[in-house]
């Protein structure tokens, strides 16, 4: 059985994208099947961070959302991994079109049926558009678990307390409240008791920043690269939590 998880941040520029492609390959290395679905459509990352590419008879789930193709078609395995991509969109004729005439929220957990019925994933994550609409509140509620990804700053961490509310609301009880990019000399451990005080949510990891993690130009992942011991414990802890082992 599938488990379908959401990644979510309040703010952009929290590396939950790129978080999430990191997740992705470690649960791919392990053997399990894995997907991605980039529901962003504002500001996809996925396609850019695999070097995933549009050809004949390939869509997006923008191109899905109206009607130009099937969600399986947008599907792209990435050699040599056992992963795909579903990536949020190319070009900007569907988001227009969106944009112009909407479309029906209904189609996501559809298209997340279907990708998990089509192609049989372990684990399905879904990188969704900052924020909470009604996308979020939609891919939330039909998860099986919630990364909220933040930064140690005010703002970020004033919204990851809306995150964290909805998960409430939502009764999403399986959930990992991460601190992404902390600066070098920052505490770990009183970041962490502020946190878990203010929000009553345990923090999953505290990972800290990384300057080559911003830098993604060239299609390569973080943890195919330089793997730092910080980072990957954090992604691996992150993994444990989102599968549910050990609960």
């Amino acid at each position: 059985m599938a488990r379908v998880v959401t990644m979510h941040s309040y703010r952009g520029g929290t590396g939950k994208s790129s978080m999430a492609a990191n997740m992705a390959l470690l649960l791919a290395a392990r053997g399990l099947r894995v997907g991605i679905l980039d529901t962003d459509i504002q500001s996809p990352a996925v396609d850019t961070i695999f070097g995933v590419t549009a050809g004949p008879g390939t869509g997006t789930f923008a191109d899905y959302l109206v009607g130009r193709c099937e969600i399986e078609e947008a599907a792209r395995f990435v050699p040599d991994r056992n992963l795909f991509v579903v990536p949020s969109r190319t070009g900007f004729s569907a988001i227009n079109e969106i944009m112009t005439n909407g479309y029906d929220v209904g189609l996501l957990n559809e298209g997340v049926t279907r990708l998990v019925g089509s192609f049989s994933p372990d684990v399905l994550l879904l990188d969704t558009h900052t924020g909470v609409n009604t996308e979020t509140v939609m891919a939330v509620a039909g998860s099986d678990a919630l990364v909220i990804v933040t930064r140690a700053h005010r703002l970020d961490l004033a919204g990851a307390a809306e995150s964290v509310a909805l998960a409430n609301r939502l009764g999403c009880a399986q959930r990992a409240l991460v601190v992404n990019m902390v600066p070098e000399g920052a505490a770990a451990a009183d970041l962490v008791s502020q946190v878990e005080k203010a929000y009553g949510s345990p923090v999953t990891a505290v990972l800290p920043y990384v300057p080559e993690m911003a830098d993604l130009a060239d299609g390569h992942v973080f943890v195919t690269g330089r793997p730092w011991q910080a980072l990957l414990a954090g992604y691996q802890e992150i993994n444990s939590v989102v599968l549910g082992e050990g609960i």
